[in-house]
């Protein structure tokens, strides 16, 4: 008999599949890419539906990885000293100071996600701090051509300079530094089914993207 989770895994490889062969035939619509301003804080919303154990102390340090990263995301797009030079597009909805609040939420997701699985490995706080912004930083990496086409954000000088990756890492480290030591070990049925997808979803339409 299928339990909630499976129902869930079930809706979310649909809802990226479809996702997938949706913009890829809607190029030349850029209206289509809006729904990810739904998406992003829905899929946010099934995560932590089945995260455990849930305690103010979870929820305190996962609202301040929220704040933070839209914080530093604003400083960011409005100096250019953290990422470098670049503006929020309409995909990712409505902005405050030039930053979708949605932008709070991709940070605690992907903060959760990477956290979940490095905490499963048997690493100090350190080692595994440093590993997880490595991953934050790979994924970055694959993002950003996809973010770019689907008018998430867009550079000034057209793609991203390198010490956006450099910004990437350092911010993901502090953020990881206090995550992992501040909250420890926590489960989560659906964490490896949203990370995988996460990971095939801009792998895949990356690769899309360079050969159309």
């Amino acid at each position: 008999m299928l339990n909630y989770a499976s129902i869930f895994r079930i809706v979310l490889v649909c809802s990226y599949l479809i996702g997938i062969a949706g913009i890829s035939i809607s190029l030349d619509k850029p209206y289509y890419f809006r729904v990810a301003a739904l998406f992003v804080p829905l899929s946010f919303i099934i995560l932590m539906i089945f995260h455990t154990p849930h305690s103010l102390r979870f929820w305190l340090a996962l609202l301040f990885v929220g704040l933070f990263g839209f914080t530093v995301e604003a400083i960011g797009t409005n100096t250019g000293l953290i990422f470098g030079q670049y503006v929020y597009g309409k995909s990712l909805g409505f902005s405050v100071l030039g930053t979708p609040p949605n932008m709070a939420f991709n940070w605690m997701m992907l903060v959760y996600l990477f956290a979940y699985y490095f905490n499963a490995k048997k690493l100090n706080l350190l080692l595994k701090s440093l590993l997880a912004s490595l991953a934050m930083v790979a994924f970055d990496w694959i993002i950003e051509p996809v973010a770019i086409r689907l008018d998430m954000w867009q550079w000034v000088q057209g793609y991203p300079p390198f010490h956006n990756y450099v910004g990437w890492f350092l911010v993901s480290l502090s953020i990881f530094l206090f995550f992992f030591k501040f909250v420890g070990k926590f489960s989560n049925p659906m964490a490896k089914t949203f990370l995988i997808l996460q990971l095939l979803f801009f792998s895949i339409l990356n690769l899309i993207f360079r050969l159309i």
